[in-house]
């Protein structure tokens, strides 16, 4: 996987101005905890809620913002609670890479 496509890394003006709009969207907290950043955009980290390697892309609706402990624990793998909904239509290959 190439530096621009790494969880949680998007660099310059394009990356701050992202994590705002994520923030106004999302309220500037993390996803998982809940704990309120101070400055999103230096601060926060993006994360996939959809892991990359199951929808490869940055689309906005698949992005959220997590602190660096999060961000790292959840790593490639599928909320539980999406997973649960998914499962019946997922392969075992695409479960294997969520768990």
């Amino acid at each position: 996987m190439s530096r621009r496509h790494r969880t949680g890394h998007m660099r310059g003006a394009k990356g701050r101005r992202k994590r705002l709009d994520l923030a106004r969207r999302d309220g500037a907290r993390c996803f998982y905890c809940r704990t309120p950043f101070t400055d999103p955009a230096t601060e926060a980290t993006f994360d996939h809620y959809l892991p990359y390697a199951l929808w490869p892309t940055n689309v906005h609706c698949n992005l959220v913002l997590a602190c660096q402990g999060c961000n790292h624990a959840k790593g490639d793998t599928l909320p539980l609670g999406l997973l649960l909904a998914l499962r019946p239509w997922l392969t075992r290959a695409q479960l294997a890479v969520a768990a």
